[in-house]
C-alpha cells in the first residue's frame, strides 16, 4: 500500500462537535487527506456512533438491536472520543469548546455538526409516561418496549419519519392514528403528487389517517391519552409518538456572534460566516447550495450529512485558498407500506411536473410504479420515485454526472426616483403534467 502523505495545515487539533453521520464524516476524512494533528470528537450520547434512520425502521420492529445500528468506523483512524458530553458553550476568540462535564477542549480548527433536537409544541406535557418523541437510540428503544403492550398509538406528524413510525406499528398488528394538519401524507418530502398516492396507499393499510387537523390538546389519563384535534374529535390511544419536527442544535453557540437564526450560517463551502478555523455540516449547516440557488438552506438527510462532513473536513484543511462550493445532490430514500420511495434533487413548487406511470391504468399507480420528475427551464432539478427503482437508479446517475451550472445570484433591487417599467410577465408552466407511457 502506497503510504498517505501528511497534508500541510495550519492546525494541530481539530475538534468535531457531533457524534453523527456528518461529524464521523468529517473526522474519517481529515485522516483520508493525510491530517496528522490531534482529532476529537464531542459526542453527547454514551454510546458509539450509529445510523439515525435506523430508529424510525428495524429497531421499532424488532429486526434490529441497537448494535445493529452501529455507524462503521475508518479502521486506524486514530480518532479520540469524547462521549457522554455535551457542548455548553463556544468561545471563538480563545478557541475553546467547553462541556457540561466541565472540560475544556482547545482546537485550532472547528467542526460544528452537533446535528438537531426534537421540536415540541409549548404546553406539552414532555416526559410523562406514553409521550414519546423519537430523535435518538435511546428514544427508539424505549418506544420499541413501550409498544409491546399498547393496543393503540397515536401518530402525530405525517413527515418521512411519522410515516416510517406508523408504517412499523401497523407491522406490529398494533392501531395506529396518524395526525397532521397537512391534506397529505409526505408533504415536505415527495411533494403533492406523490404525496396524495402514498396516502391512498397509507389508508389501505389500516392506518386510521386525520389529515388537515390540528392537535389542540394531549391530557393524560388513568390509562394512556386523550388527544384532542381542533375539529372537536377525540382520539384515545395508549401512547402518543410526536414526531413535529426538529430544531437545530445551537444553543451552545449563543452570544458568539455566529449567526444561529436557522442552523449555523455558512458561506457555499461551508464556511462559518463571522469566525476563523470553523466549518459546519449535517442538519445544523445552512449554506448556499449552488447547484439550486444562493439562497442558504439546511439539509437534513442521511446523504447529504455524510457528504458535507467529507467537503466541511477539505474546506477546514483548505485554509483561506480557494475551495470549491459544496453543491450536493440532496437524496433520500424510505421503505415503508411496502412501497420503496426514493427522492433525488430539489422538487421546488413552481416546477414543471412530469409523471410517468410504469404501468399505466392501474389504479394503485404508486405500488404499480410512478416516476415524477420536476423540471425547471427544461432541465430536470428533481426526480421522486415510487417501486420503480431500476428506473430512479438509472435517471440519477445521469443527474449526478451532469456538469454543475451555478445558479444566478437574485437581483438586486434598484430605488430609482423616475418610474421604471415593470419587467415583462413570463408565461405560467403548468402545475403538472400526466404522461401516459411506461418507463
Amino acid at each position: 500500500m502506497r503510504r498517505r502523505r501528511a497534508v500541510r495545515s495550519a492546525y494541530d487539533r481539530v475538534v468535531v462537535v457531533g457524534a453523527g453521520r456528518a461529524g464521523v464524516a468529517a473526522a474519517e476524512e481529515l485522516r483520508r487527506a493525510g491530517f496528522r494533528g490531534e482529532v476529537r470528537v464531542i459526542g453527547d450520547e454514551p454510546g458509539a456512533p450509529y445510523d439515525r434512520p435506523a430508529c424510525s425502521k428495524g429497531l421499532l420492529t424488532g429486526h434490529r438491536r441497537p448494535a445493529d445500528v452501529r455507524m462503521p468506523v475508518l479502521d486506524g483512524a486514530d480518532i479520540t472520543w469524547h462521549l457522554g458530553r455535551r457542548a455548553v458553550h463556544l468561545d471563538p476568540d480563545d478557541r475553546v469548546v467547553s462541556t457540561d462535564t466541565g472540560e475544556r477542549f482547545r482546537y485550532d480548527g472547528l467542526v460544528i455538526a452537533s446535528g438537531a433536537r426534537a421540536a415540541l409544541p409549548r404546553g406539552w406535557p414532555v416526559g410523562e409516561a406514553g409521550l414519546h418523541t423519537l430523535r435518538t437510540i435511546a428514544d427508539a428503544w424505549a418506544l420499541r418496549g413501550a409498544l409491546r403492550d399498547a393496543q393503540r398509538v397515536v401518530v402525530i406528524g405525517a413527515g418521512l419519519t411519522g410515516c416510517e413510525v406508523a408504517s412499523a406499528i401497523r407491522t406490529l398488528a398494533r392501531d395506529c392514528v396518524l395526525v397532521d394538519s397537512m391534506p397529505y401524507v409526505l408533504a415536505n418530502a415527495v411533494g403533492e403528487t406523490v404525496g396524495r398516492m402514498v396516502t391512498r396507499e397509507v389508508a389501505r393499510d389500516g392506518v386510521q389517517l386525520r389529515l388537515g387537523r390540528r392537535v389542540t390538546g394531549l391530557n393524560r389519563r388513568r390509562r394512556g391519552w386523550l388527544v384532542e384535534l381542533d375539529d372537536g374529535d377525540e382520539v384515545l390511544a395508549d401512547l402518543v409518538v410526536t414526531t413535529t419536527g426538529e430544531r437545530p442544535d445551537v444553543d451552545w453557540l449563543d452570544g458568539t456572534g455566529i449567526d444561529i437564526s436557522d442552523g449555523v450560517r455558512c458561506d457555499e463551502s461551508l464556511r462559518v460566516l463571522g469566525v476563523e478555523g470553523v466549518v459546519a455540516a449535517g442538519t445544523v449547516a445552512r449554506w448556499p447550495n449552488l447547484r439550486y440557488s444562493h439562497r442558504p438552506r439546511r439539509c437534513g438527510h442521511w446523504i447529504a450529512a455524510l457528504e458535507q462532513g467529507r467537503a466541511a473536513a477539505h474546506t477546514l484543511l483548505a485554509g483561506e485558498r480557494e475551495i470549491p462550493p459544496v453543491t450536493l445532490v440532496p437524496r433520500f430514500w424510505s421503505d415503508q407500506y411496502g412501497l420503496r420511495v426514493q427522492v433525488c434533487g430539489e422538487l421546488p413548487s413552481y416546477a414543471e411536473v412530469m409523471v410517468t406511470e410504469m404501468r399505466p391504468g392501474r389504479r394503485d399507480a404508486a405500488r404499480a410504479g410512478v416516476l415524477v420528475g420536476y423540471h425547471d427551464e427544461g432541465r430536470l432539478v428533481g426526480l421522486v420515485a415510487v417501486n420503480a427503482p431500476h428506473a430512479f437508479t438509472s435517471i440519477t446517475r445521469s443527474m449526478l454526472a451532469a456538469p454543475v451550472t451555478l445558479a444566478a445570484p437574485a437581483p438586486v433591487a434598484v430605488t430609482a426616483t423616475a418610474p421604471v417599467p415593470a419587467p415583462a410577465v413570463g408565461t405560467a408552466r403548468p402545475a403538472a403534467r400526466r404522461l401516459a407511457e411506461a418507463s
